[in-house]
């Protein structure tokens, strides 16, 4: 009898796909603004995906939430005390977060479901959500931002890619909003997808900010399961931006020489920024 296999993939392009065998599909569920599916994979453990797209993994989730915390909270002058982050309904940010020591987030999720399915299926990292010192708000990130008097230290947008209720987030207007929401010196940094594979997003995003902030940077971190492993990051200040941090605790993909390295990019990358 020939076995069966049951496989989900993420396409790329019309011509490639990244595809994982699972064992089981744990969920599928579409909701008022997207289609949320969980998988039991055999080599990354459980697996996020939303309208078709990896948000992550049991095994690599930890590359992407400590790039997206540590590296700007060692470039910050002074430690961030109080933080906000615009999507991350896993909750893997706000938890990294709260081990870096940061007083108060603010986190803003527009889909409840997301922190929901989240709970079930991701706990360790939706259990942030319990703590006293996260703020979780149902609600749209881009109403919230223009609504808000708030001021924070560190503003992360972890969102989806820039299509649907998450394009607002790469846009000018927005990055004016948070502009006016940040303290003296704070920062700002979103995740701005795959330099190989959408550079319309990283250019979204790097354009959006450095028209409105002085100092912009890009870097990039290896996430294997996120399209072509090579992922950007874009960070922005009025304040200078070098890194700051002396006694740098590492993660386990972050340290001190990620920190130097990250923003040293392939010459492809600086054309794309640079066009």
């Amino acid at each position: 009898m020939k076995l069966i296999e049951n496989w989900f993939s993420e396409r790329y392009s019309e011509n490639l796909q990244l595809s994982f065998r699972v064992s089981d599909q744990l969920l599928s569920v579409k909701t008022d603004y997207q289609r949320i599916d969980v998988f039991d994979t055999y080599d990354f453990g459980k697996l996020l995906s939303i309208d078709g797209t990896v948000q992550l993994t049991e095994k690599d989730e930890f590359v992407y939430h400590e790039m997206i915390t540590m590296f700007p909270y060692y470039y910050a002058e002074r430690p961030p005390r109080k933080a906000l982050v615009i999507g991350g309904g896993d909750g893997g940010v706000a938890g990294q977060l709260l081990s870096l020591g940061v007083e108060s987030i603010t986190n803003i999720e527009i889909d409840n479901q997301v922190v929901e399915v989240c709970k079930k299926y991701f706990p360790d990292l939706a259990d942030s959500f319990r703590d006293p010192k996260v703020d979780l708000r149902i609600e749209d990130g881009i109403k919230y931002m223009k609504s808000s008097r708030e001021k924070f230290d560190l503003i992360i947008v972890d969102s989806t890619d820039p299509e649907g209720p998450a394009e607002g987030l790469f846009g000018l207007d927005f990055y004016r909003d948070v502009k006016e929401k940040l303290s003296p010196g704070g920062i700002v940094v979103a995740q701005s997808g795959s330099p190989f594979y959408q550079p319309k997003a990283l250019k979204m995003a790097y354009n959006s900010a450095r028209s409105v902030f002085r100092n912009s940077i890009v870097y990039t971190a290896f996430i294997p399961t996120y399209p072509s492993g090579f992922w950007s990051f874009t960070m922005s200040s009025d304040d200078k931006l070098e890194p700051r941090g002396t006694n740098i605790e590492p993660g386990k993909y972050f340290n001190s020489s990620i920190l130097k390295g990250a923003p040293e990019l392939p010459e492809f990358v600086k054309k794309i920024l640079s066009e």
